[in-house]
């Protein structure tokens, strides 16, 4: 095997970079985004930012109004959270009955799923909340994925990517990072007893994501 590092594109760099930004919102909402702008604070081509960009619309993070529209980031709405998380749960709740039985066959995708919410005790241990929401969004997507629900694999993401970008603007929306991160192993815990259970995990891990009553918000 080589002992050279593989390459990392610029334009990934980029992508990581701005995506950082905006799900913490150091980008605010409806802030402006220039390419040139970008590439001059970040030292790369226009073009790598364009591509970051592109990548970033397609998770929903910012709009693009054609080549010479410019760009934006997508603007926060309450009502519009709200719907994303009822979408949310549907779809993780709907594709639990396929992703236990095939998560349970699939000793090495249980692993990544150990692995990923070990990894979201260490971000939380660390105090690194855009590491968290990562791995966050690993862990989902991961089991959602077992449902073989292809086609709406990047409808979920964007309503996972934008549920958290709500909880951090309104700060009274937040929970202990580990009390975050912990909140994943009872959903683990439910994956080998079935897709009833799993469904009923999730539900109650989205459910609570928004808990009017004390005040707070966290995934």
């Amino acid at each position: 095997m080589s002992d050279i590092e593989p390459r990392v594109r610029p334009g990934d760099v980029v992508y990581a970079t701005l995506k950082r930004r905006i799900l913490l919102n150091e980008l605010k909402p409806e802030a402006v985004l220039t390419e040139l702008g970008i590439a001059a604070e970040l030292r790369c081509s226009q073009g790598t930012v364009r591509e970051a960009l592109m990548k970033l619309r397609e998770d929903g993070l910012v709009l693009r109004a054609g080549h010479r529209g410019g760009t934006s980031v997508t603007p926060l709405d309450a009502d519009v959270a709200a719907e994303m998380l009822a979408l949310r749960r549907r779809l993780e709740t709907k594709a639990a009955s396929r992703a236990a039985p095939a998560l349970a066959d699939d000793p090495a995708a249980l692993a990544r799923l150990e692995a990923i919410a070990d990894a979201m005790d260490t971000a939380a241990a660390r105090g690194d909340e855009a590491r968290l929401i990562e791995r966050d969004t690993d862990f989902h997507m991961e089991i959602f994925r077992h449902a073989g629900y292809r086609a709406l694999d990047q409808i979920l993401l964007r309503s996972i990517l934008h549920s958290h970008r709500q909880k951090l603007w309104e700060p009274r929306h937040r929970r202990p990072l580990a009390e975050t991160a912990g909140r994943h192993r009872a959903i683990l815990a439910a994956i080998p007893k079935g897709g009833l259970a799993l469904a009923t995990a999730l539900g109650q891990h989205i459910d609570t994501i928004v808990d009017v009553g004390t005040a707070r918000i966290a995934s």
